[in-house]
């Protein structure tokens, strides 16, 4: 779901980031290839994932963006009521409606963001942010739902009914939308996410809605005897700072020393503060590491991606697929620009992390050919090959070089259109080859990472705001503030500044109200946020 905090008139500011040359470790080439499947559906926000060789889709939407005025976000006719069983080499299509299943099954796996994971054939869904007929109203299910994903795809295919394959129990610490489910030994793992009930509405202060972050890693085991399911070992780990985060990407992770482990990238929205998270955090069932030394500029937001493994450097590489960013690259110098108002992005990233835990992000050079990806399927090739039990390994891919596929999400026409008209999104149909290329070139650019949590407090402002940034190095900062005529308003000397955090008061309180932007400056990196004066 979008950000539920007041937004402004959108202004693109001309920031830049100066991005490095280094290249890329990943020594192939990425090509994103439209292909014809017309049989696939248009759906996203729903659980997905392969059985059998089939993709399957359940439950999400079928219109766009889901819009932010009640009582019209979120409209039923954008509900997905069927269930889609696709074979990719065929470019055939099984669906069946929902509608003979009882409504306390039917509801909660036609809601949108839910938690979902196949453990071998059963597929297990939580949660999810859907209409309730009963009140009349939306709600976040406090749900585990279990299907059995074989039996289904048979009787689909064999038109005959599904309800025997569905199972259900309910637990008040389900009720979450927007985390991912994941699994590591016998444990399942509820990230993050939060509780939404209500119509949905951006702003927290109109009584439509009532709204929670779990702030929460939830753990636990599923007692399942194939008749009756139990949460049981339940636990959970608690940070009301770090953990305040929803629609955003959780990967697997192997660390050489530590084992598997999970990955949670950036996500949405700082308490008090517009904007996302940056950082990353390491999760391992005796730990958790909050990775402040990175920030990944060029996804913020759910959506389409691949891990790889090179065993030979022990490195393991995340690539993301458009969605929603606060940076983009510019296609002619290279140089990232900014906007905070998180907009849809064409952008095709990558971050790695080697064997001694060191993070880079990388512009890989490659962009979609519109504003696609966010809430968007990837779907491996049948060929491949894994490593580490769930990474793609580069050693052995299959001849060709393909990796997968992408499909679904969201398309949109332009990049800030929640704040003009969300409904001339929609929900893309598009399908995508992706595949990696053996080369000895490769045309991708590394993000710098001196300037890390960079952000201006209170935002919007009267008198003063807090420039809070963090250096990984020390550095030569200038900090400079421009209207939107690009015309210099306030400038701080360039000085030297240490590694680690840093808060500077500047007082804007004789600018005239308006947008503005502030700029830190070291001579080879220029990064920027805007700023609203009133």
């Amino acid at each position: 779901m979008g950000n539920n905090s007041l937004r402004f008139i959108a202004v693109l500011l001309a920031a830049c980031v100066l991005n490095a040359n280094a290249q890329t470790p990943l020594q192939y080439q990425l090509k994103v290839t439209p292909v014809s499947k017309s049989s696939v559906p248009a759906v996203h926000s729903g659980a997905f994932g392969i059985i059998d060789g089939h993709w399957f889709f359940i439950g999400g939407r079928t219109n766009g963006l889901h819009g932010f005025q009640p009582p019209f976000a979120f409209p039923q006719s954008g509900i997905n009521d069927h269930i889609y069983f696709t074979d990719p080499n065929l470019d055939s299509t099984w669906s069946v409606d929902v509608y003979s299943l009882p409504d306390k099954i039917r509801e909660p796996i036609t809601s949108s963001n839910m938690q979902f994971y196949l453990h071998d054939t059963i597929l297990y869904m939580i949660g999810g942010y859907g209409w309730k007929d009963g009140i009349q109203n939306f709600i976040t299910w406090p749900t585990l739902t279990a299907i059995d994903m074989r039996g289904l795809l048979n009787a689909v295919k064999s038109q005959q009914p599904i309800t025997p394959y569905f199972r259900q129990t309910s637990d008040s610490v389900l009720a979450v939308c927007g985390a991912h489910l994941m699994k590591l030994d016998t444990f399942y793992y509820l990230v993050f996410g939060h509780r939404f009930d209500g119509y949905y509405d951006r702003s927290d202060t109109t009584g439509f809605h009532v709204q929670e972050y779990t702030h929460e890693i939830r753990r636990f085991t599923i007692e399942d005897n194939g008749t009756t399911l139990k949460i049981k070992n339940y636990s959970a780990v608690r940070d009301t700072v770090n953990f305040r985060r929803r629609d955003y990407n959780l990967l697997h992770l192997y660390d050489p020393y530590r084992g598997h482990g999970l990955l949670a990238y950036s996500g949405v929205f700082r308490k008090g503060i517009d904007l996302p998270y940056f950082d990353c955090i390491e999760i391992y069932p005796d730990t958790v590491i909050i990775r402040h030394d990175f920030n990944q500029n060029l996804s913020q937001y759910h959506c389409a991606v691949a891990e790889l493994y090179d065993t030979t450097t022990e490195t393991q590489y995340h690539i993301f697929f458009g969605g929603m960013s606060m940076y983009d690259v510019d296609t002619v110098t290279q140089n990232t620009i900014t906007d905070s108002l998180i907009p849809f992005v064409r952008t095709i990233s990558m971050v790695s992390r080697d064997a001694n835990e060191k993070y880079a992000e990388y512009n890989m050079g490659v962009r979609f050919p519109a504003l696609l990806g966010t809430n968007a399927y990837f779907f491996p090739d049948a060929k491949i090959k894994y490593i580490h039990n769930h990474f793609i390994d580069l050693s052995n891919l299959p001849v060709g070089g393909r990796i997968g596929y992408i499909t679904g999400g969201i398309e949109s026409p332009e990049p800030n259109i929640s704040i003009t008209d969300p409904s001339l999104s929609f929900c893309s149909k598009r399908v995508f080859e992706v595949t990696l290329q053996k080369t000895v070139q490769v045309n991708a650019w590394e993000i710098p990472q001196n300037v890390l949590d960079y952000y201006c407090v209170p935002n919007p402002a009267r008198d003063a705001v807090t420039i809070k940034f963090t250096l990984s190095n020390s550095a030569a900062l200038q900090i400079d503030v421009w209207d939107v005529a690009g015309k210099p308003c306030i400038q701080i000397p360039r000085q030297t500044y240490a590694p680690g955090p840093h808060a500077l008061s500047l007082q804007i309180g004789h600018l005239p109200a308006g947008v503005y932007a502030v700029s830190l400056n070291d001579g080879s990196l220029r990064k920027t946020l805007r700023i609203v004066k009133k």
